[in-house]
């Protein structure tokens, strides 16, 4: 079991214990990849502005917090697309549906983000480009995985052209519509090719062949290779609304708190006022609450706390009450983790 969560940062012990993971990773899963790139990645999410674009890092990761895989999504908001940088699972992962959690998870992102399309490369499966059958064999199970939701290279233009005689290492431009249907003309998919090269590539890439490669982008609206692999994608059922939603728990047994004899010390129709504040935003999803046992309150709770609790309690005379002067508001994460699995507890 694994659950997926962002990491935007590198601020918390647990989000730089992650990345650490997600580094090793990258070294063992691209061990021919420049060095560069990879140590770059905590300055990619500290630093959007040097980068000019926004980078969010999805790790999926068990109770443990052990990383099992994870993506690297960056968001340009400047032309409202986003691109999938890396995407891996971690070794001896990858056939436990890790990667296809996290593709799903970065397709609700971007449908969040409301972006005009989800791009990035996937290695060519061309045999007469690729000589050494393990590779292909690589590059066409990869491109199949892309196809089993509908996702396709973009055809008639040069960006997976050599620029050295004998290059193999070659990279298709694929989009993923995000089931929209939208479509891009010559002039957004210039603009588009252009932030990637010059973003990503920038530094790699002489100025004129950026040039040359964004210009080849000429049909007026992008098309797409036909299907070679999967001819029936899958239909994906998740919705984005619902991964999004803070978790809300609320109790209203608390309503017995609703004390007269001391002035109304403490008023619970305050309550339902909150309750009406927060359901006009669609932010919150309720979920009831669940009875637990004393010895899971004295996880969350002092023991003796507890315990000094009862005996006070206990020790009441018929018909007296004694009010704390506080209001008791909980924001709580699993492990004491900073997370996207959010909840807010209200007692």
């Amino acid at each position: 079991m694994f659950r997926i969560r962002k990491v935007l940062d590198n601020t918390s012990s647990a989000n730089r214990e992650a990345i650490t993971q997600v580094l090793s990773i990258l070294a063992q899963q691209f061990p021919t990849a420049r060095k560069e790139e990879f140590s770059k990645l905590p300055e990619q999410l500290n630093d959007p502005l040097k980068y000019k674009y926004r980078s969010i890092l999805f790790v999926a990761e068990n109770a443990g917090g052990k990383v099992k895989g994870f993506a690297m999504l960056l968001h340009f908001p400047d032309i409202g697309v986003a691109y999938l940088e890396l995407i891996s699972a971690a070794p001896g992962q990858t056939s436990g549906g890790i990667g296809g959690a996290l593709y799903e998870y970065v397709r609700e992102e971007c449908l969040l983000l409301k972006v005009k399309g989800l791009f990035f490369e996937c290695s060519i499966d061309d045999p007469k480009q690729i000589k050494d059958p393990v590779i292909l064999k690589q590059n066409i199970a990869r491109l199949k995985f892309y196809e089993r939701y509908g996702v396709y290279p973009i055809i008639n233009h040069s960006y997976a052209t050599p620029v050295n005689p004998g290059d193999e290492d070659l990279y298709y431009l694929m989009m993923d519509e995000l089931g929209t249907k939208k479509t891009i003309n010559s002039g957004m998919a210039q603009k588009i090719v252009r932030a990637i090269l010059e973003r990503k590539y920038g530094e790699f890439i002489p100025q004129s062949e950026i040039d040359h490669v964004v210009q080849s982008f000429t049909d007026k609206i992008l098309r797409f290779r036909e299907p070679r692999y999967i001819h029936k994608p899958v239909a994906i059922t998740r919705t984005h609304k619902d991964k999004e939603s803070i978790v809300l728990v609320v109790n209203e047994g608390h309503s017995i708190h609703h004390v007269k004899d001391r002035g109304y010390v403490e008023a619970p129709v305050r309550l339902s006022t909150i309750l009406t504040a927060l359901g006009k935003t669609e932010l919150f999803k309720r979920v009831e609450p669940k009875r637990v046992s004393e010895a899971f309150i004295k996880k969350v709770h002092s023991a003796a706390y507890v315990d000094y609790l009862r005996r006070a309690c206990a020790a009441l005379p018929p018909g007296n009450s004694h009010i704390p002067l506080f209001f008791h508001c909980v924001t709580w994460n699993d492990h004491q983790k900073i997370s996207s699995c959010k909840s807010v507890t209200i007692a």
